[in-house]
């Protein structure tokens, strides 16, 4: 739940490496990898969407929460200046287009990560003690009926 749509499954892995390598402390990379999936590239515009909202609730912006005015204003200010290069266009957009909401987004994205990790942490805990205690019954289960058998 962080606006690092394609980079998280190679965070996620380095994450597991330092964790298992260095402090010794295990967790399932496979579950680790699954959670990034929530976010991937047909959910993207939508969460982008809303960790820019709130980043521009957190900020104070309420002038402009949805962005289109900054949007229409960097718009205009690119493709109307004559002085620019079609390459000096591309890099002014791109250089905008992380000031002006890269900087919300990410900012935005910290309570959902939050909020995300706790949730899924809670999710996944849950499921694993479920599993273990249903694996102990089958278990004592079946050691009641190959005591029974064998007597």
């Amino acid at each position: 739940m962080t606006p690092t749509i394609g980079i998280q499954m190679f965070m996620i892995a380095g994450t597991w490496l330092f964790l298992t390598k260095v402090i010794k402390w295990d967790f399932s990379l496979l579950a680790g990898l699954g959670w990034t999936w929530t976010s991937n590239v047909f959910t993207m515009i939508p969460l982008y969407y809303l960790f820019y909202i709130t980043g521009q609730i957190m900020m104070g912006n309420w002038g402009d929460i949805s962005g289109f005015d900054q949007f229409s204003h960097l718009v205009g200010q690119i493709n109307n200046n004559p002085d620019l290069s079609f390459w000096g266009k591309i890099s002014l957009w791109m250089v905008n287009l992380f000031k002006g909401w890269g900087v919300p987004m990410f900012l935005g994205s910290i309570p959902w990560a939050i909020f995300s990790s706790w949730l899924g942490y809670k999710i996944a805990y849950n499921y694993v003690v479920r599993h273990r205690e249903k694996r102990a019954q089958r278990m004592a289960e079946n050691s009641k009926e190959n005591s029974r058998t064998a007597a």
